[in-house]
């Protein structure tokens, strides 16, 4: 017997989201769903992913792939308690009974154990046609190995949650073990709570170990405290390594290949113009592995040649050697098969976790190693990647040298610090991020890197907030080609200080949340990127002169400080932004006056709509119309909302009940009419009509032309 349990241990909302996402992921479209068609949407999901419980414990204890583990779930009608059945070829029989629960809570109970308990009985007594249909793929082997003498039935209780069995349920289970006592012990159970079947998920999604050989005419070795080998191994053999596996092959070290930098280049040279003396001018590599296992080609003997079979490899310092040497055996395989390498194998085994680390950083610490490249030694970035491909399937990349992921499909660390030191409370993060990134990684007190990833942000949190840095990015983008002169440069000179702004302007308590839809902030940023950069055009000119250099005042932590106590305020109030200099537009555009309003805070300030006014959705031009007619015909609350005094949800929809900015709603509109070839911008003000005839937008720029005219 194995496993009662351990204390109680809530499954956290983060792990539960792994384990759902992961479980999708792995089993959706393997797992036989037919019987569930008539089920509820949720009661669905529910027996979906209960039975990708039950596989995922059928792949924990056969290693079997995900088709071979879906095949064995027969969890449906008249299962007789028994969710999935595995035999091995060792007459080992496995049943699983599977718990999943929504809240992570899942236990197993003792009607749980008696129903298993019997369900074995029936199988025992060879009553396979008591179940259902799903069995009969196993009846023959089942017939097998229930004859075997070397019979061996284990019990998997695999439940998402982590309470112990209780006592009553153990004595259910106990019984069952004495009864099957016979020469020996034929009957074992297990446990298996949510954190062991959330590691055989995380391992699924886990690249495969390296494994190379290693082949060391003349070594030395080194027993204690781990078995190590040092020796001469040919340089073609380890561009054989690179060769087959590439840069997995740096798997633990701080930081990618970084290419052909001046160290890099000279490895070549060497290796090209001078290979016998390259043993001597390279410091060698140093490789940590899990096992290590010697085979003598010859005599067993110290001075006998010896081929090292090393199993999980890293290359943790030596990278760039590694490369370089790959490089140059494209270029020059005849030099490079002239050359020998010092390699250095330690066998950390099951002190890897401990070890592997400390001997990283500190064969790293005499090269040319940069403060960002020590990060990747960091536990939290390697959570942060996995959170980002369970929770996401996204990349998410921290070491110097890897590619950067295209913008849809995940983002690096680089960009993750840049948007959360943008995000932070107080501007100093982003001053520092303006001068250089590389002030991101200082460590200390004070240092940047804390503050940012000290406690792991998550991976929702992290998305959206590059999401948003570069929804500024694009506005800014806009608004460039229609400014000149210093407005112009300052959507450059200023952006992340900007960026920062409109953050503080985002309601984002909830952006940890895998349910947050951040679509209606993103929709909210054009129209708050435009307001930041007028006010904060107008507090720069006034606190330090139009003639002052915008860097060195967007790199100056005092100046950004002061300036968003200023432009903060003024944007919250809402009320009309400031008129930008002549010189500050396009020649052509001189003389224009007009300007979009900032609508909905003018239409409050100026109490131009009663609390509970009736609004009306109508489409800005003839696809849009098109796009929604039918969706919004067939239940007219789809068009309907009433109006709130909020500043940042005005529109209260009367399809959900739910508060919106305007363009929020507007972008929900279309997404759930499936129109594909939406905007990304909107102007949700111009569609939202309070009589029939003016619209938002309308009414808010009526009012300013009014003000202006009494001016």
């Amino acid at each position: 017997m194995s496993g009662t349990g351990r204390g109680t241990v809530r499954t956290t909302a983060l792990e539960l989201h792994h384990i759902r996402e992961a479980l999708i992921h792995g089993y959706r479209g393997l797992i036989d769903e037919a019987d569930l068609a008539r089920n509820a949407q949720g009661e669905r999901d529910r027996a979906f992913l209960s039975r990708a419980v039950a596989a995922t414990a059928i792949r924990r204890v056969t290693g079997w792939d995900h088709k071979a583990c879906a095949e064995a779930v027969i969890d449906g009608e008249n299962d007789n308690g028994i969710d999935a059945v595995a035999i091995t070829d060792s007459a080992q029989v496995w049943l699983v009974q599977a718990k999943w629960k929504d809240s992570g809570t899942a236990g197993f109970n003792t009607d749980a154990a008696r129903a298993f308990v019997d369900g074995l009985n029936l199988l025992e007594q060879r009553r396979f046609e008591d179940f259902n249909d799903k069995l009969l793929p196993f009846t023959a082997r089942l017939n097998s190995a229930l004859a075997d003498t070397r019979l061996k039935i284990n019990l998997v209780i695999a439940v998402v949650g982590n309470d112990p069995l209780h006592s009553h349920t153990v004595d259910i289970l106990e019984r069952a073990r004495l009864d099957h006592y016979g020469h020996g012990p034929m009957l074992e159970y297990q446990l298996m709570g949510a954190g062991e079947l959330l590691q055989q998920l995380k391992d699924d999604r886990s690249p495969e170990p390296v494994n190379v050989t290693a082949r060391m005419p003349q070594w030395i070795k080194r027993d204690t405290p781990f078995l190590a080998y040092q020796g001469t191994v040919a340089a073609a053999d380890i561009a054989k390594w690179y060769e087959v596996h590439g840069p997995r092959l740096y798997s633990e070290n701080i930081r990618q290949s970084l290419g052909l930098t001046r160290i890099n280049s000279g490895i070549q040279t060497t290796l090209t113009d001078e290979p016998d003396n390259f043993w001597y001018f390279n410091n060698g590599i140093t490789v940590l592995c899990d096992e290590i296992e010697p085979r003598w080609p010859g005599r067993r003997r110290p001075d006998e040649p010896v081929e090292l079979s090393l199993k999980h490899v890293s290359v943790v310092n030596g990278a760039q050697t590694v490369t370089a040497i790959h490089e140059a055996m494209q270029l020059t395989p005849d030099t490079v098969e002239d050359a020998d390498v010092t390699v250095r194998v330690i066998s950390l085994g099951s002190e890897r976790v401990k070890y592997a680390t400390r001997i990283t950083e500190t064969t790293n610490t005499q090269n040319d190693v940069s403060q960002r490249d020590f990060i990747a030694l960091d536990e939290a970035q390697a959570a942060i990647r996995e959170d980002f491909d369970l929770s996401l399937q996204k990349l998410y990349v921290y070491k110097r040298g890897e590619a950067d992921p295209a913008p849809d499909a995940g983002c690096s660390v680089v960009h993750a610090a840049i948007a959360l030191a943008c995000a932070h409370r107080t501007p100093e993060l982003t001053v520092r991020a303006k001068r250089d990134t590389d002030l991101l990684w200082e460590r200390g007190t004070g240092g940047a890197y804390p503050r940012l990833f000290g406690e792991a942000p998550s991976a929702f949190r992290i998305w959206r907030a590059v999401g948003i840095q570069r929804a500024v990015g694009e506005a800014l983008g806009a608004l460039r080609k229609r400014l000149h002169g210093r407005a112009a440069e300052a959507t450059q000179r200023g952006d992340l200080l900007i960026t920062h702004l409109v953050f503080q302007l985002l309601d984002l308590e909830d952006i940890d949340d895998p349910s947050y839809d951040v679509a209606p902030v993103l929709a909210t940023v054009p129209e708050r990127t435009e307001a930041v950069l007028w006010w904060l055009m107008h507090h720069v000119d006034k606190a330090y002169t139009p003639s002052s250099f915008l860097t060195s005042t967007f790199t100056n932590e005092t100046r950004c400080r002061e300036l968003a106590t200023l432009v903060l305020p003024d944007v919250r109030a809402g009320g009309p932004v400031p008129e930008l200099p002549d010189n500050y537009q396009p020649p052509a555009r001189q003389k224009r006056k007009t300007r979009r309003p900032n609508t909905v805070p003018t239409l409050i300030n100026a109490g131009l709509i009663l609390e509970g006014t009736p609004l009306t959705f109508v489409p800005n031009n003839v696809p849009e119309a098109m796009a929604v007619k039918e969706w919004i015909e067939a239940d007219p609350r789809r068009g309907q909302a009433t109006w709130q005094n909020d500043r940042s949800r005005p529109i209260l929809w009367a399809y959900d009940g739910a508060a919106y900015s305007a363009g929020g709603v507007v972008t929900r509109i279309w997404e759930l009419a499936g129109w594909d070839e939406a905007p990304t911008a909107v102007q949700g003000p111009a569609r939202w009509t309070l009589d029939g005839k003016r619209n938002l937008y309308e009414l808010a720029k009526e009012w300013l032309d009014g003000q202006n005219d009494e001016e």
